[in-house]
């Protein structure tokens, strides 16, 4: 009793910290461009809008033509990548509640586009449940403590700790993990053969490309002046998503510890097979090495060294 009171009370202080840290200030209001390429990133989320209802031939889709075991697989893992979009509502949003009680009157920019991307993240997620659904049936949890743990991370919570940079909480989230989903969403399309499913991708992978785009845009725009703890915290907050979470398997079933890949990995191979929107193994390797390097190229862009990594199955990325 007297430790849930203990931890209570530390949150409570953690909270009323918080509060003294974020106080709003609104006033100049400025509305006037900051960095182009974010403001022009905002326009073109207001004019690319889809509906996942209406914009994806449901009607094109028979998934009566394939057995019951390829149903299944398919819905398996669309189930899971339903898992990896959720977060996206909740960094968004506490992004976005970040910059504006942290940066006053600037970043309007970034509030902008900000503003949309929750809901582009609610339509992505509602894709991988339709097609879940239509499939075999969406799973709401993976049912193994392993795999629960490492698709669980509090993102959003990282989002509003002062004391993590906002350019080092981008650089992670941004450039590093959403660069890996895009270019991952990318491949399962070249893979797909089914016409609405190919939709899909593409659909939710026009919208990733902005959320990447805008990532580079603003590190490009708030790198360059960082100080020295500000550029550390970049690697480190880089660093630390590549090793304790993307190398964890968050983004890639072969990744996962032996004991939570099956049947998530045979469900994969089955989805490839019939070309329902994954992509093999083998692809998926070429792919994250192919992100790690462009990430650190366009870092080392800056002058930020991102440290290679040593990996039981990858060996050194």
């Amino acid at each position: 009793m007297s430790e849930t009171r203990e931890h209570a009370a530390r949150l409570l202080r953690a909270y009323q910290e918080q509060e003294k840290r974020f106080v709003e200030r609104r006033f100049p209001l400025e509305f006037a461009p900051e960095v182009p390429v974010l403001r022009e990133l905002y326009s073109q989320s207001k004019g690319l809008h889809w509906n996942p209802e209406t914009d994806i031939a449901w009607d094109r889709f028979d998934p009566s033509g394939y057995d019951t075991a390829t149903r299944e697989a398919a819905s398996r893992t669309w189930s899971r990548r339903a898992w990896s979009v959720y977060p996206g509502l909740t960094e968004s949003t506490a992004l976005l509640i970040r910059f504006c009680l942290e940066s006053g009157s600037l970043g309007m920019d970034a509030k902008l586009f900000l503003s949309f991307r929750p809901a582009e993240e609610a339509k992505h997620l509602e894709v991988c449940h339709m097609l879940a659904e239509r499939l075999g049936g969406y799973e709401a949890d993976p049912g193994e403590a392993g795999l629960a743990r490492i698709s669980n991370h509090p993102f959003g919570q990282a989002a509003l700790d002062g004391d993590v940079p906002i350019e080092a909480y981008i650089a992670a989230l941004g450039a590093l993990d959403d660069q890996l989903d895009l270019n991952l969403y990318l491949s399962h399309m070249q893979q797909a053969k089914d016409e609405v499913v190919r939709v899909a991708l593409r659909l939710i992978a026009g919208d990733r490309a902005r959320h990447v785009a805008f990532a580079w845009a603003f590190l490009g725009s708030r790198v360059p002046t960082l100080d020295a703890h500000g550029r550390a915290a970049v690697i480190a907050a880089v660093s630390d998503m590549l090793s304790n979470v993307i190398l964890a398997g968050y983004r890639n079933t072969w990744l996962l510890p032996e004991k939570s890949r099956e049947p998530w990995l045979a469900a994969e191979a089955e989805t490839v097979r019939h070309g329902l929107g994954a992509s093999t193994p083998t692809q998926e390797r070429g792919v994250l090495r192919a992100t790690i390097a462009q990430v650190r190229e366009r870092l080392a862009a800056w002058k930020l060294d991102l440290p290679r990594v040593e990996h039981a199955e990858l060996g050194t990325v």
